[in-house]
């Protein structure tokens, strides 16, 4: 099904972002407004619904899922559905999630196929933390970072790097070092809320590189051709990446489909268009995820009103 799963340009699609829902426990300010409204529970995919519309797409050719919400943690059923998933010949199934919470869902999780975990946190500041997710979560969060260490999972940091936190850079490279984990650094996206402060509020990748630069020996990471992220290996032993969606888009090499929480799938996180998989036999799907990876943008998208939470993380 290879051919089916490549567009025009010769990118072949083989991940797919899954997300659970679109509500969430925080109100981070450059995601959602403070007084967000979300969908019905009984208007989500449910799981056996999930289970089979990412297995059809594994037949068609994908071969990572990484489940994203809003937060899919307050998802009641995420085990159950981590665990139809697990059944399927996935090469990789993580899990990205602001971390809240997580640490009671370490334990069912561990047993499934499951392996990392990308934790929200854009903040090791407690006041900060507090106003940029408008939640005081903290503590909660760092202890379930640390307990996902301990159970053996492969957990990544992911960081917007903002100007409400630039003065944080070395607090959490820190944090990330001493955990012996990868941090992240995400430049802000021209998406929804964020567009409202964006030039007040935006950080370039390559400015955090140069300061970078200036306090450490950094070498090259190699990556996958289709990976989001860049990353480098600094003289102190952490490894630390960069998603420069909007200064260094990676539209050109992008091999990720989108299915939201309602059973669209989307090309694109910028790409309004999509195509509903709910209740089609299989053998309607060629038709339509062709369609869909048609509309696949090879440019950069400059903007998007829709919320990000909307759609998928």
């Amino acid at each position: 099904m290879t051919d089916l799963m490549t567009d025009k340009h010769g990118r072949t699609m083989r991940k797919l972002r899954v997300s659970l829902l679109d509500a969430c426990n925080f109100r981070c300010t450059y995601c959602m407004p403070a007084s967000a409204t979300f969908s019905k529970i009984h208007d989500l995919l449910m799981p056996d619904e999930i289970g089979l519309i990412v297995s059809n797409l594994t037949k068609l050719g994908i071969e990572e899922v990484r489940l994203t919400g809003g937060e899919p943690t307050l998802r009641a059923e995420l085990v159950e559905i981590t665990e139809r998933l697990s059944e399927l010949p996935l090469k990789s199934l993580g899990l990205t999630t602001n971390g809240l919470l997580l640490k009671k869902f370490l334990p069912e999780l561990k047993k499934t196929n499951l392996k990392s975990l990308n934790i929200s946190l854009d903040s090791v500041n407690r006041d900060n933390f507090k106003a940029l997710a408008r939640f005081d979560g903290l503590v909660e969060v760092v202890d379930a970072i640390d307990a996902a260490i301990e159970a053996g999972f492969k957990v990544k940091i992911n960081t917007v790097l903002m100007k409400q936190n630039l003065s944080e850079l070395d607090g959490l490279l820190e944090f990330a070092r001493t955990r012996g984990i990868e941090i992240r650094f995400l430049e802000l996206m021209k998406i929804g809320v964020a567009l409202e402060t964006f030039e007040e509020t935006f950080i370039p990748a390559a400015q955090i590189i140069h300061q970078l630069r200036n306090q450490h020996k950094m070498k090259q990471v190699a990556v996958s051709v289709d990976s989001t992220a860049f990353k480098y290996q600094l003289d102190n032993g952490l490894q630390v990446g960069f998603i420069a969606s909007e200064s260094m888009p990676f539209c050109g090499s992008c091999s990720r489909l989108r299915l939201d929480s309602k059973g669209s799938l989307r090309s694109c996180l910028m790409q309004e268009n999509k195509l509903n998989l709910r209740g089609l036999s299989f053998d309607e799907y060629p038709s339509v995820v062709k369609q869909v990876i048609s509309l696949k943008p090879y440019d950069r998208i400059e903007k998007l009103e829709q919320p990000m939470y909307q759609i998928g993380g």
